[in-house]
């Protein structure tokens, strides 16, 4: 078949028609883009001819059609009113108020009679099921502990948070992502997923999880190439890996190749210090600090060792020590991190099954592949969370040299570049890294970057900022939101050493869906490192307007951005005075 008809069969697939899957189904109509295309992708696997992809797992789930969506939303009066005049908290209280219809409940009585584990309740709209528009982290994917003692509670619970999904359909972050896009109302389908991992003493989380993809766009190296694959990985819930925090990255076809290069202090700064549980106490999402928690970590994992490492400072860029349980050292000797520097040895079998795994569903999808996953290493059981299309930025031609005669050259990086280049661009926002890193409200900088988006509309402009843009922890970048920053064309992101700012490659995260569906340029920059260029002396040398806050810096000129993926080169431009 040619690539166009294995798309079609894929898109034309129908769990409900599958004897395997038709009884997990609630209610008709399908069941949105992230059900169906999980139900293929382990279909695909079951039908393959390798033993070990017919292991893998899906965990235990409920997906509920669009038809349920429907006949709920037929039961709120003057729905058009509340979605053109009520708040966004007054649509989600009548929703709340609204009851589901009664086979919904029995069925969920059904399911939730003998699952006791926390439970996920996912978005899964039919716009979701699409190659184009990747809807990341636009609807609501909330979490239940589901421990309460009387079933009846439990349900109540399950049914109160898929009302709250299907509320955000009509809130903003979805409603002006359509807008932009010129997509029509969405309708919801919903996954009740049972979350992957056990307990461990008061917290639930998985050994590792994280996501896969069967491309990779942003290469760190030309040794590498963009079919080979990449994995980003981290210790504890998988949160971690589809926020902008530190994951171990991985290609698969040369697993020992790190972003970060062979440094040892530069492995440390990209390591995971932190992991996401879920407490039995509070019933939340949690950060553990893996300083404080190391030791009782050997407990639940005899096999922690693979995963972290001690760290010693020296004179020089430090050295990583094994770790285990008795190891005795002093905070200003070194410190723990979780660089997984052993676990493509120790756990090959991972990496054989993810090299057959996602080429297999790029085959069977006729387009490139994107997964979430959760992989308990001990038992090597792969649990596959979530299987779609990866969306990627439309090709762009590439110039073997950027046109730099009479110009000056602002910036320049040499990794995880995609090929194009945009010019005349009449305005460039920079982050100050000194202000940004010694101000004590990290989230009044992203809000001044939005209003800045707003005041530039429709102007595109280029957004330079110290470490990782659109991050959860403002420690490690501007916590924008992407509706924030909705007119940039190019996001240059700045290592700064003196600062502790470190972009990294945070391929599948929302934040990086919403790039590559936007057609968003992006280079990181790292001052200092040979073949990069931040020339400080041009942001200090020419005039600048403040924005809403001393950090952000707005500057006129004629700027130009020209990248080449397949040498790796980003250039940042103007001419020159």
């Amino acid at each position: 078949m040619t690539t166009e008809e294995v798309r079609d069969s894929y898109f034309s697939w129908d769990p409900a028609q599958d004897p395997e899957f038709a009884h997990f189904i609630i209610g008709g109509g399908t069941i949105g883009g992230k059900g169906r295309s999980l139900l293929f992708a382990i279909r695909v696997l079951r039908d393959s001819n390798d033993e070990n992809l017919r292991a893998v797992v899906l965990p235990r789930s409920r997906y509920i059609g669009v038809g349920v969506f429907n006949d709920f939303i037929s039961r709120i009066p003057n729905l058009d009113g509340l979605r053109n005049e009520a708040s966004p908290e007054e649509l989600e209280t009548v929703f709340l108020k609204t009851s589901l219809p009664d086979y919904v409940t029995n069925a969920l009585y059904g399911y939730l009679a003998e699952m006791r584990d926390p439970v996920a309740i996912r978005s899964s709209s039919m716009l979701e099921d699409s190659l184009k528009y990747s809807f990341a982290g636009k609807y609501l994917s909330p979490f239940l502990l589901n421990n309460e003692e009387s079933l009846t509670d439990r349900v109540a619970a399950v049914e109160r948070q898929i009302k709250r999904v299907y509320s955000r359909t009509y809130f903003p972050a979805a409603t002006t992502y359509r807008q932009k896009h010129a997509l029509p109302d969405d309708l919801m389908g919903i996954t009740i997923m049972r979350i992957s991992g056990r307990w461990r003493g008061d917290h639930y989380y998985p050994t590792t999880a994280g996501v896969g993809f069967s491309y990779n766009g942003r290469r760190w190296t030309t040794r590498i190439k963009r079919e080979d694959g990449l994995i980003r990985m981290v210790f504890g819930l998988g949160t971690m890996s589809t926020k902008r925090g530190y994951a171990r990255t991985y290609s698969l076809t040369n697993p020992y190749l790190r972003p970060e290069g062979s440094s040892a202090y530069k492995i440390m700064k990209h390591s995971q210090e932190h992991f996401h549980v879920i407490d039995r106490a509070t019933g939340e999402l949690t950060t553990v600090d893996i300083k404080e928690a190391w030791r009782d970590a050997f407990r639940w994992h005899p096999d922690f060792s693979t995963y972290a490492s001690l760290y010693i400072y020296d004179e020089n860029q430090g050295y990583f020590c094994p770790l285990d349980k008795m190891s005795i050292f002093s905070t200003a000797e070194g410190k723990i991190c979780m660089p997984f520097e052993p676990f493509p040895k120790v756990h090959a079998a991972f990496f054989k099954t993810m090299t057959g795994l996602l080429p297999l569903l790029q085959e069977k999808m006729g387009t490139y592949a994107d997964i979430e996953f959760a992989y308990e290493p001990l038992e090597n059981m792969l649990e596959l969370l979530q299987a779609r299309p990866l969306w990627i930025k439309e090709c762009h031609d590439a110039s073997d040299r950027p046109p730099l005669d009479g110009c000056e050259v602002i910036l320049k990086a040499d990794r995880m570049v995609t090929d194009g280049s945009c010019v005349s661009i009449r305005y460039m926002i920079l982050v100050d890294p000194e202000i940004y890193s010694s101000c004590s409200d990290y989230q009044s900088v992203a809000r001044a970057l939005g209003d800045m988006n707003r005041s530039l509309s429709p102007e595109k402009y280029i957004l330079v900022a110290p470490g990782r843009v659109g991050s959860s922890n403002p420690e490690l970048g501007v916590p924008v939101r992407y509706d924030e920053i909705t007119n940039v064309a190019c996001i240059v992101e700045v290592g700064i050493p003196k600062t502790g700012h470190m972009p990294e490659l945070s391929y599948g995260t929302h934040f990086f869906s919403d790039l590559e569906t936007d057609n968003v340029f992006y280079m990181p920059v790292f001052q200092g490192d040979r073949d990069n260029i931040y020339n400080e002396g041009w942001f200090a040398g020419n005039e600048f307007e403040y924005g809403n806050h001393r950090a952000i810096r707005l500057y006129r000129g004629n700027f130009s951005v020209y990248m080449n993926g397949e040498q790796n080169i980003g250039v940042v431009s103007c001419p020159a005075k």
